[in-house]
């Protein structure tokens, strides 16, 4: 019986491990998204150009996916996926068709992220960001703290 308690501690605890969307608001973080969607996800001008706003976006969650594991070739939107163009998984490409043409060659972001954090980072922008205004709960959610931006919402 000890036993059989354990397991279903356990199971129920992988079952819910990662899917929180405190731990997609992480892989947003750590993913930079902040840098060129801004903390509120309205994009704007940033160091990379001026980059969409995922709250307006018309894409779905496997339009989503993909833009993410692979990027916006031409673009300073970067793929996320290790994967990315080594197969013609990414809009029917690999990276031989962009030798010699460096102006449109996908670029690689910093910080590569696994399926489950692809997932959770999905998850989080449409269960909390796209087609939502933003709010003051969400900013002190992504700060983490009360905030001089907050207190203007």
């Amino acid at each position: 019986m000890k036993y059989l308690l354990f397991f279903f501690i356990f199971i129920i605890s992988i079952k819910s491990f990662g899917q929180s969307p405190d731990y997609g608001l992480k892989v947003f973080k750590k993913a930079n998204c902040n840098s060129c969607h801004q903390w509120h996800g309205d994009g704007g001008g940033s160091y990379g150009g001026a980059a969409a706003s995922i709250r307006d976006t018309g894409l779905d969650k496997e339009g989503l996916k993909q833009i993410v594991e692979c990027g916006r070739p031409g673009t300073n939107m970067p793929y996320f996926s290790k994967q990315a163009y080594k197969d013609d998984r990414c809009f029917g490409l690999t990276f031989t068709d962009f030798e010699g043409d460096n102006k449109n060659r996908p670029l690689p972001a910093r910080q590569m992220l696994n399926e489950r954090q692809i997932k959770a980072l999905i998850n989080f922008i449409v269960d909390d960001i796209k087609g939502k205004s933003i709010t003051k709960d969400y900013c002190l959610r992504f700060f983490g703290k009360p905030s001089r931006v907050c207190e203007e919402l």
